[in-house]
């Protein structure tokens, strides 16, 4: 089922928020399960996706919190919002080629979905 834009980008605040908890406040997985009102699984899995997603901002984040200066505070906001710029274009794209399937299909009688696919 394909999610909206604001549910991805609840999705991708949701994931800092818990990486922040983990890596600055250095609060337990149950701690911040109990925070969030997810399960610690979850908590884990969405710290370990961040991680491999996020390699740089996750380095930036797990600095100890007197190390982390100004700079790389607003670094971190910058390079936020351009994830939020990406995700919004890569929705974008992604509703264009849906929208596009869908005339093909209603004005050609086409189903590109099932014609690309034997």
């Amino acid at each position: 089922m394909k999610k909206s834009l604001v549910e991805t980008l609840k999705e991708v605040e949701l994931s800092k928020e818990i990486y922040r908890f983990y890596a600055l406040e250095h609060l337990t997985m149950i701690e911040i399960s109990e925070n969030v009102g997810i399960s610690p699984s979850s908590v884990h899995r969405k710290i370990r996706t961040f991680e491999a997603e996020n390699p740089e901002l996750a380095e930036k984040m797990s600095k100890k919190g007197k190390e982390i200066i100004p700079e790389d505070y607003k670094q971190l906001l910058q390079e936020i919002a351009e994830l939020k710029k990406q995700v919004k274009s890569e929705r974008l794209r992604a509703d264009f080629y849906e929208e596009m399937v869908a005339f093909g299909k209603e004005v050609y009688g086409i189903d590109l979905k099932k014609a690309g696919t034997k």
